[in-house]
């Protein structure tokens, strides 16, 4: 039997693969049926890729040892994990209820290789899992809304899309390549300060280009440009997801296998003792934080425009969709990280937020 067929194998006594299999398969049929207010179906399909991309890979692909090590079986074991969002798709793309949709699956796939290929990438320049897997995620929205406001841009000139989108993609990877040169001091580790919240520079300039897009959607979104409020919360969300989600469903520190089942077993509620969901400090602080620092400026334009209604309506949104994107994180990663591995936390809270956002597009408000 190949390595991958071997490694196929044990991915799939993993309930990690099977949950983003489901999650792929409802994203790209909702995707791929119209109702994606806002965000044509290829950058639909881009976002859910990378999104689904980093929760496969999210722990690190298996090492295989003896005979199936090497570069090959490295391979081998990042096809076995990726193929089950790849496979959903594909089964969402053909069963969409607006008929079967290429635009995207073509997305789902570019997203999925655009992520995993970045993701790889990170993974051996940061110290740390969780801000690897951040990074990518933000990179992957990055690229992928400059996409949808390209295609909304050029509606009808297929040229001038993919040129925009080139365009959307070098900046992305420009301004990354730039702001992992800021200076920024490492800060004190959140949480209870052992090895589960990262300290280091790299999740500081992260944090920073998070607040640095939630001030600009604000700014252009809620009073430049208003018609355009929604986007305002589609960053917002994007980069919570981004932010939040890795740190609190993931060791950051980059540990050998031993160590990291080491500080699986130890009890991760505090001395004092919190609440009987088997909440943790790392993700009530995590997600807490980032809510926090992605909704401010939402809250700030909120007081601003209490005397216009209509304008206060994009704001209220904004904040309402944070609000309920944070709950939903919160309460499944603390209710799966206590008894799952990190990699099966993500996948489930990854796999939990797609079938919000389905729900939200399915029925959008009035």
């Amino acid at each position: 039997m190949s390595a991958v067929g071997i490694l196929l194998g044990v991915e799939a006594r993993r309930p990690a693969c099977w949950l983003l299999l489901l999650a792929a398969i409802g994203g790209v049929s909702v995707a791929g049926s119209g109702r994606g207010v806002g965000i044509p179906e290829p950058a639909a399909g881009f976002l859910l890729g990378g999104v689904l991309a980093v929760a496969a890979l999210g722990a690190g692909a298996p090492a295989p040892a003896g005979h199936l090590g090497g570069i090959s079986a490295t391979i081998a074991a990042l096809v076995a994990r990726l193929v089950w969002p790849v496979i959903g798709g594909i089964i969402g793309a053909l069963t969409s209820p607006g008929g079967a949709s290429g635009p995207a699956l073509a997305g789902l796939l570019g997203g999925v290789g655009f992520t995993a290929a970045l993701h790889a990438r990170l993974e051996r320049t940061v110290l740390n899992q969780a801000d690897g897997a951040s990074g990518a995620l933000l990179i992957n929205a990055g690229v992928g809304l400059g996409a949808a406001a390209a295609w909304s841009r050029f509606p009808e000139s297929p040229a001038a899309r993919g040129g925009a989108t080139l365009v959307a993609v070098a900046a992305a990877i420009g301004a990354a390549a730039i702001v992992a040169h800021i200076p920024v001091a490492p800060r004190k580790p959140r949480g209870t300060g052992r090895l589960i919240a990262s300290g280091e520079p790299a999740r500081g300039r992260l944090d920073l280009v998070g607040m640095a897009a939630a001030l600009a959607g604000m700014v252009v979104c809620l009073f430049l440009a208003p018609q355009a409020a929604a986007a305002n919360s589609i960053v917002a969300i994007a980069c919570f997801v981004a932010l939040a989600v890795p740190e609190a469903t993931m060791s950051p520190v980059a540990l050998g296998r031993g160590w990291g089942r080491l500080l699986g077993a130890v009890p991760l509620r505090p001395a004092g003792g919190v609440g009987g969901l088997g909440m943790t400090d790392l993700v009530t602080e995590s997600v807490g934080f980032h809510a926090l620092l992605l909704g401010w400026p939402s809250l700030v334009a909120l007081a601003l425009l209490a005397g216009d209604r209509e304008r206060s309506v994009g704001a209220i949104r904004t904040i309402a969709a944070l609000a309920i994107t944070a709950v939903v994180t919160w309460g499944v990663a603390s209710l799966v990280r206590r008894r799952a591995d990190g990699s099966t936390t993500l996948a489930a809270v990854m796999a939990a937020l797609v079938v919000v956002w389905m729900i939200a597009v399915s029925y959008p408000p009035a």
